[in-house]
């Protein structure tokens, strides 16, 4: 038995988070797209990744830490 590829363990947590239907319109490709990515029937091309990884992304807080006040200066003062 094979083992899924990093793109389609990607793709299957993002379809649990959106749906497949509102996963497939947020990466621009039809569903039947979508679902011959997570069988491996097509491989998942690497800006499909990418968008997928935006999604998972964006429901693990800790990966997404606010932004912060203000940025510091290295610069010594003059």
């Amino acid at each position: 038995m094979k083992s899924k590829s990093i793109g389609q363990r990607v793709l299957e947590r993002a379809v649990h988070k959106l749906g497949a239907s509102q996963l497939a319109s947020r990466l621009r490709i039809s569903e039947l797209a979508l679902d011959a990515m997570l069988t491996g029937l097509a491989t998942v091309p690497d800006v499909i990744l990418l968008r997928a990884v935006d999604v998972v992304m964006d429901e693990e807080p800790e990966f997404n830490p606010p932004p912060s006040e203000a940025p510091k200066s290295t610069k010594p003062p003059t």
